[in-house]
């Protein structure tokens, strides 16, 4: 199946957000361990950001992997049934998981808020706090775009096995 113009610039956009994060963790981390062999001395703001990047790369990496079918879940059930009923749990999972990332979505949008109103920064390194926060409504809003289409791509596929097949015709 041929992705849309829409699909390919999300799918740059959320792998960009992924990839970021784990690449200043990385190279944060990285000089850490450095500055403790070399200098005797931790840099105090790694832990911080890298704590607070972790935000971004769990929201970002769940999307990616609603994105690529590659999320955990028990799907014995879900793999077992077929036709109408696996059309049925298809819409119900999917609707579980909107739920979900809706409250995610509205909490992360009055989190990001209440931090960006009062001020808020990082104790270390004086990084507003609603820019890590904000990954919780970025990441549920992409989620739920991946989620509804996957939802959409499972359903067609139930209900094509629901279909009667020409063998079973004859």
């Amino acid at each position: 199946m041929r992705k849309s113009t829409v699909d390919r610039v999300l799918e740059v956009v959320e792998n960009v957000l992924a990839a970021v994060p784990f690449a200043i963790v990385a190279v944060v981390a990285f000089v850490n361990v450095v500055s403790r062999y070399f200098l005797n001395a931790s840099l105090a703001f790694t832990s911080e950001l890298t704590v607070s990047l972790a935000v971004w790369m769990v929201m970002m990496g769940g999307v990616v992997a609603l994105r690529e079918g590659g999320h955990l879940g028990f799907s014995a059930l879900h793999d077992a049934a077929t036709g109408a009923v696996r059309a049925v749990m298809t819409v119900l999972i999917s609707a579980a998981i909107l739920a979900f990332l809706a409250v995610l979505l509205i909490f992360g949008i009055d989190v990001a808020m209440l931090q960006a109103e009062s001020g808020r920064t990082t104790p270390s390194i004086g990084i507003p706090q609603w820019l890590f926060t904000i990954a919780l409504p970025v990441g549920a809003l992409l989620g739920a775009y991946r989620t509804v289409q996957a939802g959409r791509n499972g359903f067609r596929r139930s209900t094509v096995d629901a279909l009667p097949s020409e063998e079973a015709d004859r």
